[in-house]
């Protein structure tokens, strides 16, 4: 069963957006923000798929446009390369207005090896012209997962 509650990964205010200081208790980053996060499946048996949830504020796109690009990213050792890593994008989403500042993406991770490293990037919608960009903040970033088989935890633990 999938958890009703969500394991907290991070929480803070991260302003997106291209008018720094639209929000003035919110550390600005500019156009994206990405967050490192590990991993652990506790439960061999358990499912391979997890879900990270991205909750915002203020997120308000235009109708017509595809809204603000969330990008799961895996980090794993490169087996022709011995300590280099590669990146594999896991899944992308799109967080618009109708999604009510919350989006939760789902990530297979069959066939991956525990730790698992990932990061959470979040990029404003830049088909909108610019000076028009959306400026909001995220506030959150959780991780459910069925029966508990993976745990979450913010930056890169080996």
């Amino acid at each position: 069963m999938l958890s009703r509650e969500s394991e907290l990964i991070w929480q803070g205010r991260i302003h997106l957006g291209d008018e720094a200081g639209v929000f003035g208790d919110a550390g600005y980053s500019g156009l994206a923000t990405e967050l490192p996060v590990t991993l652990r499946k506790i439960d061999p048996a358990g499912a391979d798929t997890t879900r990270l949830v991205v909750e915002t504020d203020n997120v308000q796109t235009f109708a017509g446009y595809p809204g603000h690009l969330i990008t799961v990213t895996l980090y794993e050792e490169d087996p022709g390369a011995p300590n280099q890593f590669q990146e594999t994008v896991l899944a992308t989403e799109r967080l618009t207005s109708a999604d009510d500042n919350r989006q939760e993406i789902p990530i297979n991770l069959a066939g991956r090896s525990s730790p698992m490293f990932v990061s959470v990037r979040v990029r404003i919608d830049t088909r909108v012209p610019p000076g028009l960009y959306d400026d909001f903040v995220v506030v959150r970033l959780s991780h459910r997962s069925r029966d508990h088989a993976f745990v979450a935890a913010l930056g890169f633990q080996a």
